[in-house]
């Protein structure tokens, strides 16, 4: 009898933990305010953050309801600060779990973005798996303010359309988190996704595309939507992508390849105190798109065109990488972590002389890219005579 009663007891002992536990700091979702997305500005005359947020709202319609957004403002010493100030405007706690993107603009960039990023990536009411995305040429607040379709959350659809990067490859994929763990590698710097207003058609709209490259936590320049591409190539993290050749060999012809396999390696060379690397890109496309009248698919052309193809390649990646040497000195290829990792005493040598590899190396580019094929058809469009 003693024994049964000393099973029940420990078997309510094992179960009060399971039934009675609870949140010390619970409250009904209902009760916060759901914030999509945030931007971040700062006044120039009182240097105070202005922060913009994003807040989900729902509208009934007769049986049916549908969701749009409302933005709010408010300022601020710190993020923080301001964040809190927002809480006092609204009335409400603010929910960060479901925001997708945090816009930081142009000027706060180019003064350094860790002040703007820390309670980002510190505070355990938001997120840094967030996309992180610069404002170009617009202040952050303006992104946000964009008209797209009717109903439809600015922040969600920058989301959506960061979720496809690897099927555009004009931008990079940048969240908080990745951004803070590459500057935090020594001579290792980082590209951030941009995004700017334009017009189409009646609206304004927001548009992602090209990188913003940062040297330690300050914007110092662009890459376009091409160059973004190519630097993806070379980094390895290319999936997807379209080529176009203009007048091949000659020709009335134009042709785009679609880039659906890409892999990058990268061979560091220490000789004689100079640094070199080589890198062999080996691109799969198929033709995708074909604006002429040559047919290019037959043995002596497709090797035209093939040798063409890997021309342009090459000759684009050693223009990127002469402008990211040259004009920024940033090392958002990460070549200065292929010597870390590949050749330990060469990178030891250059930081106990106080010198950056990233602008000594030379580079050799050699491409070897496969066509596999042209869609549906083998022959360009003809009009019968």
């Amino acid at each position: 009898m003693k024994k049964k009663k000393l099973v029940i007891l420990i078997f309510i002992i094992y179960m009060c933990p399971i039934i009675l536990c609870g949140c010390w700091n619970y409250k009904e979702i209902e009760t916060y305010e759901i914030i999509a997305g945030m931007a971040v500005d700062k006044d120039k005359i009182t240097n105070k953050y202005i922060l913009t947020i994003e807040i989900i709202t729902a509208q009934l319609q007769g049986s049916s309801s549908s969701t749009s957004s409302k933005l709010y403002r408010s300022e601020g010493d710190s993020i923080f600060n301001a964040e809190r100030s927002m809480v006092a405007k609204i009335g409400s706690p603010i929910f960060f779990n479901d925001a997708k993107v945090i816009i930081i603009s142009e000027s706060l960039a180019m003064e350094g973005v860790i002040p703007t990023i820390d309670w980002t990536n510190r505070d355990s009411a938001s997120r840094s798996d967030m996309w992180m995305l610069i404002a170009k040429g617009n202040s952050a607040a303006e992104i946000l303010k964009a008209n797209v379709k009717p109903n439809q959350i600015v922040s969600f659809n920058l989301d959506n359309c960061m979720n496809e990067s690897k099927l555009l490859s004009k931008f990079p994929e940048s969240k908080v988190w990745s951004f803070i763990d590459g500057i935090s590698s020594k001579g290792k710097s980082e590209t951030v996704a941009t995004v700017k207003n334009e017009f189409d058609e009646e609206n304004i709209a927001p548009r992602l595309g090209g990188s913003a490259i940062f040297k330690s936590d300050k914007l110092v320049g662009y890459l376009d939507d091409d160059e973004t591409l190519y630097m993806l190539m070379i980094k390895n993290k290319l999936k997807e992508g379209l080529i176009t050749l203009k007048h091949v060999s000659g020709s009335d012809t134009n042709i785009t390849l679609e880039i659906f396999k890409n892999r990058t390696k990268l061979t560091p060379l220490y000789n004689n105190g100079k640094v070199s690397l080589i890198i062999d890109i080996y691109p799969v496309v198929t033709i995708g798109e074909v604006l002429g009248t040559k047919n290019f698919m037959d043995e002596e052309n497709l090797k035209i065109l093939q040798g063409e193809a890997e021309k342009k390649i090459e000759a684009q990646i050693q223009y990127l990488i002469s402008k990211l040497q040259k004009d920024y000195n940033s090392d958002v290829l990460g070549f200065g972590e292929i010597f870390k990792e590949e050749k330990p005493m060469v990178s030891k040598n250059f930081q106990k002389n106080k010198e950056g590899i990233f602008a000594s190396i030379k580079t050799e580019v050699n491409v070897h890219l496969q066509i596999k094929g042209s869609g549906k058809t083998k022959y360009p469009i003809s009009i019968g005579k």
